[in-house]
């Protein structure tokens, strides 16, 4: 109701006080709204809440992950490389964190040891562990994280789709996982379907979406 009201007197202080109730009893897989981004394509109306999908919790930190596909980038410009130097890690730590959160959104947001994950399926070298506040799930995490291919399933946003995003019967996405594929020319991917692919796809590739994840300090 609040969100709805948001320009009527009080109704903005009321949304985000209520958001931050909501947040701190959020569960497992609950949905919670943190930071603002570009969603439905209209310029005019400003930035839309993001909505997150709660995969872990502790009594520090949330995991989180988009609920939607936020955005289509490739994971990297060029040939040949490792999560540690894409160009896509180096985007959603600087772009994409300052366009979507406030300096005090992004205080709340640690630096986290994101680890290398090797591929079970392939002895591709994962490269080095690396220290980021915003990141993309491995292969291992999009393993254990989700219960079901279905769940594992993601619809782009508006703004996504016009960025090029590729969709199933413009439904489900492909989306980014930070893990290398068969070799350091691809990396993997979560198909349209749910389904993990190790194989991996081509980095070049540019109409797979972005679905960031992060830690959020409760």
């Amino acid at each position: 109701m609040f969100s709805a009201l948001r320009d009527y007197k009080d109704s903005e202080a009321k949304f985000e006080e209520l958001k931050q109730l909501l947040m701190s009893s959020a569960k497992v897989g609950d949905s919670i709204y943190f930071g603002k981004y570009e969603q439905d394509n209209n310029t005019s109306n400003g930035k839309e809440d993001i909505e997150w999908l709660v995969l872990a919790k502790d009594n520090k930190y949330f995991l989180l992950i988009s609920k939607y596909a936020l955005d289509c980038q490739p994971y990297n410009e060029n040939k040949s490389v490792t999560w540690e130097k894409c160009t896509l890690r180096k985007w959603l730590n600087n772009d994409f964190i300052n366009a979507a959160f406030s300096e005090a959104e992004r205080a709340k947001i640690p630096t986290a040891r994101v680890t290398a994950d090797r591929n079970a399926s392939y002895d591709t070298n994962p490269g080095n562990d690396t220290n980021d506040k915003i990141f993309l799930l491995s292969i291992l995490e999009a393993d254990q994280l989700f219960v079901s291919n279905s769940a594992r399933q993601c619809k782009p946003t508006a703004y996504a789709d016009l960025k090029g995003v590729w969709t199933k019967d413009n439904v489900h996405c492909d989306w980014w996982l930070r893990s290398p594929g068969v070799n350091d020319y691809n990396a993997t991917f979560v198909s349209h379907g749910g389904g993990v692919s190790d194989y991996g796809i081509d980095i070049t590739y540019k109409f797979s979406a972005v679905r960031p994840a992060l830690f959020l300090n409760l």
